[in-house]
Formats: structure tokens, C-alpha cells, sequence
């Protein structure tokens, strides 16, 4: 037999197969003898084959059923079982017999054309297209539903009817010649209206072709896309060309349209002028024949086409005939294809030479500010000092000359704070940033205000119980808190119970805070609040107080110049952190400061004259070298008495003189950077020159930013003091030097 035959008891097992029966099986004959149904099938699949055998047996009626037998490997196979009963001599059914065959392969194929055929179903009714089928005489036998949507007719009203009826009037004789070629066996395109039911019309761009069987025709298939708002969007480029057109020929600015190799496609009638030549002499010619300015714009433009990201050039000149300036912009043509870009010029001129006249009055104003300002502040200083020298001078008393001598290391220590205020704020001077204690600076605000502030004024600071510290230099930070105790103070004016509170809390920043506080990380910030009930502010001044020479007070005396604010902004943005304000005009402001917690803090232990006299040993042999007679001698007196033998130079010259004829040799140089003759920048190369390899200290009134890029790499360095300097600070770096 060519099909499997089996036997089996009335159990469900198999007392007899034959071959087709095991190779369908993959076993041999006598491992199949003995197996029931239940071993290779599944539980449901069982179930539903001893309801069909059970039916056989009651019935006695053969029925055949397809099921998913299970191999002892694990794969699967379909396959389709005839059943009969299985009856002996005597006429008792004993069991069942029947024939087997595989269908597993003819299942699959079924299942492929039915996904297939759903597949097609799914893409003909969902296609964004609309779909018509037709006799080959036009009377409709399918559509899909865009036809519905966009016709307005429902599937009942159309199928069977022409498919003439949503024909726009007009289009009538398209249609049929446009049916006419598909019957002649051409693929046609043609642009064609539609009436919609309510009377609308659609752009339709169609095709179509012929479904043929043995020669006869089957069907017509019609397939259009709606290009209604194509069409509707073609008058309008057509009008927006017209009207662009227009706007290009009457611009005041150059504009120039260049192909991808850089020829000039268009040009507007200002370009001509600029370049004093016609607009149709310059289509079709190189940029770089414009000028030579213009040569210069070739790898500009490669650039801007290679990259596809515009160029904005600042102060251009581009012709040799004229002393113009221009603001260039270079942007990419969309397509990337046929690249090309945009050239454009706006001229100014004018706004440069009004620039230039702005800056310079500004100048002036900045100038006369700092100088009133400045002056005024280091009267009061200079005050200070001739009082107190005068009266260390005329007093004996040790008591009241100890008194004198503190009150000139702060009245010094002020004058040295107002000079890194207008550093910092030109940029010339960072600080020396450290681990400091907040609670440290607080209460050295509050004790150098408290004398200063009016008794029409109240002002509180909390304790904190919390010892956190930031990393930032400690005369800025105090100088941050006196400049917003300062303002607010000011803000009070003579007001009758007036406060001023600062307020300290730690915060835990998040991204939502660092983006509001335009921080530069999260983590765990100080955050210190300057609250006063004064006059307030505007929504307009507020926006202008952070910015440099910015001042809301009168003019006179009392003027400010308009750098606290400026200088508090760029402190707190230097040391990480930042300052925002809120404030209402008549219920005063709140400034509030996010300064980031340092992790470590540094323990200081203050230094004492034994501590300084002994903290630079070993001993060591010093040259000194300064312009300034007073800052030779007293440096020369400081490291005297911190026991070291010093000698001095006034400039480079003679620096170079003594490191040569000097028998004895010296350990370290502490070397002045700005001095006249050979400064100290020159004096370190000429060293190394000579091959003199003496350790240097480099000493400057500014911060080291200024010197040459080159000045810090210097092998011979081996640290930097900045001034003005004290015996500790001085003190302090000799350590750090010779341990």
C-alpha cells in the first residue's frame, strides 16, 4: 500500500502499522506496536481523537480527521486519519482500522495562501490609493475603502455602475480614452477630476492595466493617488515664487544663489551695485570672480555644502572698489543633491562706525566712574593709615602701639581686598580658593557690618549648627555677603524699622534645580539668602543689575560705580555655584546664593612668630629681585627675620650679573615679573641660556593669566607669589618650597 494502514485495540493501542505508518512515525514497526494515541498527541488534541473514535464505535460510521501528532524528536506533523471499526470473525468489533497520510506540507501551503490572501485582502482595502476593479466593460466589481472615502459614495452604491459615475462632467472623454489604452494593453497615466456625492472635486493621478486568463479579459484595475493638494500646492509655489522673486529684487541686502561648483545661478539688483556690474554678467561666472575679497569665501562655501550647517562671518569686506562692511551668512540649499548655497550680505556700516563712537564714550564714562570710585575708597585708606602712623609716631605707649600696628595690617589688608575686587572682576586676579567655614565667614561679616550698618536697621544672622565648607577663596565670599548686605542696606535707606536677615540652609540639588539655577552639577549645596524689606525692584532693573557699571543710585557722592553686583555674579559663577533675585518694587528683595559643600575640609592652624621663624628651615641664601626700592627692603627684612641670609637686584640686568659673579651662589630667587629693562619673563630665558639652574619663586601684582602662555611651563619655577604678600603668606610658600 502507498498510504499508512493501521490497527488498534479498542484502548487506543496500536497492534499493527505498517511501513508508511513508522516512516510517517520516524520508528521502527515493532516500537509503534504497543504505543496509544494519548503518547503522541497533546491533552486537548487526545481528547477531541477519542471523541471522534468514540462516535465511530457507536455509530459504526467510518470519519476521517486531521490532527498534530508529536515525534519522540519534538517536531510536529499533521497528518489525516481515515477510521473504521475493526470487527472479528464473529462479527464483534474488536478495535479500529484505517488509513494514515501526512499532510503536513499540504497544510503549510494552506495556511501560507489563506496569510497570503488575508495579507492581500488587508493591503487592497487599507492601501492609501484608491482601487477599482472592473469588467472590460468599466461596470465596477471591487473598490476599496479610500474609494468610498474620498468619493462619498458607499461599496453598495457603486458596485455594478460605471465607473463613469464619479466622472468629473468635463473629464467624460478622458476617462474613455484613458480606457481605451489600458484595452490596447498600454500602462496609461493620466491626470483625471473626480465628482465626489456631494459634488467636490478631486486631482486624481491614475493608472491602470488589463488581468487577463487564456487570452480573455478578467478584469480592469484601476489605481489613483489624490493629488488634489499637489496640485492646489503648485499654484501656490507658483505664487510664492512670484512674490519670492519679488522680495529677493527689492532686498537691501546682497543676495547670491551658487550652484554646487560655486557659479553664480541669481543674484538680486543691490549685488550688482555693491560690485558695480550688471546682474546678467554675473550669472553663470565664478564667486571668486567678483573680487578678490570674494575669492576668499571658496572654502567658506565647500564647507558650508560638505557639512550642511550654515556660516555666520562677522566685519567682512568684499569688494576692492568699496570700504563697506558686512555681516555674511552662507546657508545650504535644501537638497543635498544638487547642493548649491545661499550667499547673503547686510551692510553695516553705518552700525559699526556708531559701534566704535559707542564704546569709545563708554569708555570715557567707565573711566570717570572707577577713578571717582576707586579714589574715593583708597582716601579713606590712605586716611587710615596717615592717622595711625601719625599716632604710632607721637605715642609711647606699647599697649596703644600694638593697638595702631593691628589697625594697619586690616587698614592694609582692606586696601589689598579693593584691589582683588577690581581684579577679579577684570579677570586679572582668581583668589587662592580653599576649604573655608561658612559659619566662619558669617560671623566675620556680621562683625564688620554691625558698625557700619544705621540703627534704623536691624540685621540677623542664624547660627548654624551644621560646619560645612565650599571651596573658594574667603575675601571673596565675604565680599559677596558685604556687597548684598551693602545693597540692601542702601535699598533701606533711612526707612524706620528696617531688617536685613540672612538665611542658611543646606539643599540637595536635582537636575530640575541645576537646570533652574543653571548649575553646573548636582549634589549637595550651601544655599545662603540675603533678605531686605527695602524699596524693591523692577521687573526691567532686575534684568540689567548683574551687568558691569549698572548702578540705581543717585548721582553725587553716594554714586556707586556699578561693579558689587557684577563682581558678586562672577565670583559666585567661578566658585561653581550661582545667584539668582527676587524682588517686588515696595516690599524689598531676597538674593539667593547656591554655593556647592566641599567634600574634605582643610584643617588651619594660625601661624605665630615662632612658627615663622622657624617654618623656612632649613636656612637658606635668597636673591631677591624688584624694581621697587620699599618692596626690596621690606622683603629683605622679612626673610631676615624668618633667618635666611638675602641679598637683592633692582631689574634682570643685575639679577644676571650677580647669579654670575657670585661665588657663594644662592638656593632661590624670589623674581619680580614686571620691571623695567629686562623684565623678569626675558630674565628666566636668558637663565636657561646660560645654563644657571637656581630654583625661582615668580612674584607679580597680578594674577599669573596675564604672563605668556609659555611662562608657567618654565623648568626653573617652582612656585608662584602672588601681591601684595605678608610675612605668612610668605612665609608659607618658602615652606612649601624648601620642605
Amino acid at each position: 500500500m502507498q498510504e499508512g494502514y493501521y490497527e488498534i485495540d479498542l484502548t487506543g493501542t496500536f497492534t499493527y502499522a505498517n511501513k508508511i505508518v513508522s516512516r510517517i512515525a520516524e520508528l521502527p514497526t515493532e516500537e509503534i506496536i504497543g504505543v496509544n494515541f494519548r503518547d503522541y498527541t497533546t491533552g486537548h488534541t487526545a481528547k477531541r481523537i477519542f471523541n471522534i473514535f468514540n462516535s465511530v464505535f457507536m455509530t459504526g460510521i467510518p470519519q476521517r480527521v486531521e490532527y498534530e501528532i508529536i515525534l519522540r524528536n519534538g517536531t510536529t506533523k499533521v497528518i489525516e486519519n481515515s477510521i473504521s471499526l475493526l470487527k472479528d470473525t464473529a462479527g464483534q468489533t474488536v478495535g479500529f482500522c484505517g488509513l494514515v497520510t501526512e499532510i503536513t506540507k499540504r497544510k503549510r501551503l494552506e495556511e501560507q495562501l489563506r496569510e497570503n490572501r488575508e495579507r492581500f485582502e488587508a493591503l487592497f482595502e487599507n492601501a492609501n490609493e484608491l482601487i477599482i476593479t472592473t469588467d472590460e466593460n468599466g461596470y465596477i466589481k471591487r473598490l476599496n475603502k479610500k474609494v468610498e472615502e474620498i468619493s462619498g459614495y458607499s461599496r453598495k452604491e457603486l458596485i455594478g455602475k460605471s465607473i463613469l459615475l464619479i466622472a468629473h462632467p468635463d473629464d467624460r472623454d478622458l476617462y474613455i480614452e484613458f480606457w481605451k489604452e489600458i484595452l490596447a494593453g498600454k500602462t496609461p497615466r493620466f491626470e483625471l477630476r473626480a465628482m465626489a456625492s456631494q459634488g467636490e472635486t478631486e486631482y486624481l493621478l491614475a493608472s491602470g492595466s488589463v488581468v487577463k486568463k487564456g487570452g480573455r479579459i478578467l478584469e480592469i484595475q484601476y489605481n489613483a493617488q489624490v493629488i488634489s493638494d499637489l496640485k492646489n500646492a503648485q499654484h501656490t509655489i507658483e505664487d510664492l515664487k512670484n512674490h519670492l522673486n519679488s522680495i529677493i529684487e527689492s532686498s537691501p541686502n546682497m543676495i547670491i544663489c551658487l550652484e554646487r561648483n560655486g557659479t553664480v545661478q541669481m543674484a538680486n539688483p543691490i549685488t550688482g551695485r555693491i560690485f558695480q556690474r550688471s546682474v546678467s554678467s554675473l550669472i553663470g561666472n565664478s564667486i571668486s570672480s567678483l573680487s578678490t575679497q570674494m575669492s576668499g569665501f571658496d572654502k567658506v562655501i565647500q564647507e558650508v555644502q560638505l557639512n550642511r550647517t550654515p556660516q555666520f562671518l562677522h566685519e567682512q569686506t568684499l569688494s576692492d572698489i568699496s570700504n563697506q562692511i558686512f555681516d555674511v551668512s552662507i546657508y545650504p540649499l535644501m537638497n543635498p543633491e544638487h547642493g548649491g548655497v545661499v550667499f547673503t550680505a547686510v551692510d553695516i556700516t553705518e552700525k559699526k562706525h556708531m559701534e566704535i563712537q559707542l564704546i569709545h564714550a563708554q569708555k570715557m564714562e567707565t573711566i570717570g566712574e572707577l577713578a571717582g570710585g576707586v579714589a574715593h575708597d583708597f582716601n579713606n585708606i590712605l586716611t587710615g593709615i596717615s592717622g595711625n602712623l601719625s599716632m604710632l609716631k607721637y605715642t609711647s605707649d606699647r599697649g596703644k602701639q600694638a593697638t595702631y600696628i593691628e589697625t594697619l595690617e586690616k587698614i592694609t589688608d582692606r586696601a589689598r581686598d579693593l584691589i582683588q575686587q577690581m581684579l577679579v572682576f577684570t579677570k586679572r586676579n582668581e583668589g587662592k580658593p580653599r576649604n573655608i567655614s561658612i559659619q566662619h565667614v558669617l560671623r566675620e561679616v556680621l562683625d564688620m557690618v554691625s558698625k557700619s550698618i544705621p540703627k534704623n536697621i536691624s540685621i540677623s544672622i542664624p547660627d548654624i549648627d551644621e560646619k560645612h565648607s565650599v571651596y573658594m577663596d574667603q575675601t571673596q565670599l565675604t565680599q559677596v555677603l558685604l556687597n548684598l548686605i551693602v545693597n540692601a542696606k542702601d535699598a533701606i535707606d533711612n526707612d524706620q524699622n528696617g531688617h536685613i536677615s540672612l538665611e542658611v540652609q543646606t539643599i540637595s540639588v536635582g537636575n530640575e534645580i541645576k537646570r533652574q539655577y543653571l548649575l553646573g552639577s548636582t549634589g549637595r549645596y550651601i544655599r545662603i539668602d540675603v533678605v531686605d524689606n527695602g524699596c524693591g525692584m523692577s521687573t526691567e532693573i532686575i534684568s540689567k543689575i548683574f551687568d558691569p557699571f549698572f548702578s540705581t543710585k543717585q548721582k553725587g557722592a553716594n554714586k556707586g560705580t556699578g561693579l558689587g553686583l557684577s563682581i558678586t555674579y562672577n565670583i559666585v559663577k567661578n566658585a561653581g555655584g550661582s545667584i539668582q533675585v527676587q524682588s517686588e518694587e515696595g516690599k524689598g528683595s531676597r538674593f539667593s546664593i547656591l554655593l556647592p559643600i566641599s567634600k574634605t575640609r582643610d584643617s588651619i592652624k594660625p601661624a605665630c612668630d615662632a612658627d615663622i621663624r622657624n617654618a623656612a628651615a632649613p636656612k637658606v641664601r635668597v636673591l631677591l629681585v624688584d624694581d621697587e626700592d620699599m618692596l626690596r627692603d621690606i622683603g629683605k627684612e622679612m626673610l631676615e627675620f624668618m633667618g635666611h641670609e638675602v641679598d637683592t637686584a633692582p631689574d634682570g640686568h643685575a639679577c644676571l650679573e650677580k647669579l654670575s659673579t657670585d661665588t657663594r651662589g644662592f638656593d632661590l630667587i624670589i623674581l619680580d615679573m614686571i620691571m623695567p629693562g629686562l623684565d623678569g619673563y626675558h630674565t628666566l630665558h636668558e637663565m636657561q641660556r646660560i645654563g644657571i639652574d637656581t630654583k625661582v619663586i615668580v612674584s607679580s601684582g597680578f594674577s599669573f593669566e596675564h604672563e605668556k602662555n609659555d611662562i608657567l611651563k618654565n623648568p626653573l619655577i617652582v612656585a608662584q607669589l602672588n601681591k601684595p604678600f605678608n610675612m605668612d603668606e610668605l612665609s608659607a610658600v618658602l615652606t612649601e618650597v624648601l620642605s
